[in-house]
């Protein structure tokens, strides 16, 4: 019996150092074993630490993806019971493959809507640009007509005073031909616009934008020279002899009031036709003071039935004032008076309907519009205030 129980403790033995060999080793339990039984265990590093963790991490989802699950599908009726068998590594791929699948598809889905949405609304942007680029052209004409218009008559006034005739500041030529030539077709672009709407094409409107933007550009140059013209202008006002002319023009108002009938042509209450008025009548109250427009000497004191109570008043550069329909005059023939000295008082003499004084501008022998030399801009840069 010893025997036999001896033979069956071997057998034992046997089995459990095979199952003992059969058992994996981790990678520190290699390396013991491979180790020199001489060499003395050196201490792990903390690199040697974080790749011992590493692998046993890696061992351990290589043992569990390894593993298997089985995946019963029951009929209710006495079929056969379906069975698959299948592992981690597997079902992790085909659940990964689906996820990228429905990002794919998400994106593209947001991608498409994205576009459309896009889409639509450069077709509303065109429609409203189309739109605003027809309003923008029919308000540029009328500009453009006062720009060179104010161009035109500071390039006058400038070659009045003395400017540079040679110089080209105002349009005309070759150049006036051009730009109405350019203006036509620009209103014919915004008729047709205009005319199609929404429908406009938009090779229309591109044509009809390069034709505004020619236009803004020479718009701006017009605006550049009148400009520089003004600068000139004011600098050739404060000269000197500039100061001295104006000085001596007659250009504030001759007393206060309004105006009741302009410079030119009127129709005469008396005689009921149309005649021809060489000055300006300025309604007045009773009693307001007349003064002299510019320095200069009263060459006549006078009274007729037309005029009533009336003064003439003689200035440098061959001009002369006329006052008329006065109550009192307060200078006699050969008085030097100053530009804002008192001559007298408004009134009601002669055929004068109302309190009134008459006046009149003459240079030379040419009776002027004597409300033209009363504007504001003369009074604030030349003439002291006189009231």
């Amino acid at each position: 019996m010893s025997e036999k129980k001896k033979n069956q403790q071997r057998k034992s033995g046997a089995r459990s150092s095979k199952k003992k060999n059969q058992d994996p080793m981790s990678y520190s339990q290699l390396q013991d074993y491979l180790r020199d039984p001489g060499q003395p265990a050196r201490p792990p590093t903390r690199w040697d630490k974080w790749k011992e963790d590493v692998r046993e991490f890696l061992e351990l989802v290589h043992l569990k993806g390894r593993e298997k699950l089985t995946i019963m599908v029951i009929p209710h009726n006495e079929r056969k019971i379906f069975n698959a068998h299948i592992n981690l590594y597997s079902l992790s791929a085909g659940v990964l493959a689906i996820l990228v699948v429905m990002t794919i598809s998400v994106f593209s889905l947001v991608g498409k809507s994205g576009e459309d949405i896009q889409f639509y609304d450069m077709g509303l942007s065109n429609s409203q640009f189309n739109l605003q680029s027809v309003r923008m052209a029919e308000e540029i004409l009328p500009l453009h007509g006062t720009i060179t218009s104010y161009a035109n008559t500071i390039a006058e006034l400038y070659l009045k005073l003395g400017g540079d005739r040679t110089e080209p500041y105002a349009q005309g030529g070759a150049g006036q031909a051009i730009m109405e030539e350019e203006l036509t077709r620009l209103r014919e672009a915004v008729d047709e616009c205009k005319s199609l709407g929404s429908d406009c094409e938009q090779s229309r409107t591109e044509e009809l934008l390069q034709r505004v933007l020619f236009l803004s550009r020479q718009d701006n140059e017009n605006l550049k020279r009148a400009v520089e013209l003004s600068d000139r202008i004011l600098k050739e006002l404060k000269g000197r002899e500039m100061q001295n002319l104006l000085s001596n023009t007659p250009s504030i108002w001759p007393a206060r009031g309004y105006i009741l009938s302009p410079f030119g042509w009127q129709t005469d209450a008396l005689r009921g036709k149309q005649v021809f008025r060489q000055g300006i009548e300025i309604g007045t109250v009773p009693g307001t003071e007349v003064v002299s427009t510019a320095p200069g000497e009263v060459v006549s004191v006078d009274y007729d039935a037309v005029f009533g109570l009336h003064v003439w008043v003689e200035h440098r550069f061959g001009m002369k004032t006329f006052y008329a329909h006065l109550d009192r005059v307060d200078v006699g023939v050969g008085d030097q008076v100053e530009k804002g000295q008192a001559i007298g008082l408004s009134g009601q003499t002669g055929q004068a309907p109302t309190n009134m004084l008459y006046y009149e501008l003459h240079i030379g022998t040419v009776a002027y519009n004597p409300h033209a030399f009363m504007n504001h801009l003369q009074e604030q840069w030349l003439n002291p205030p006189n009231r």
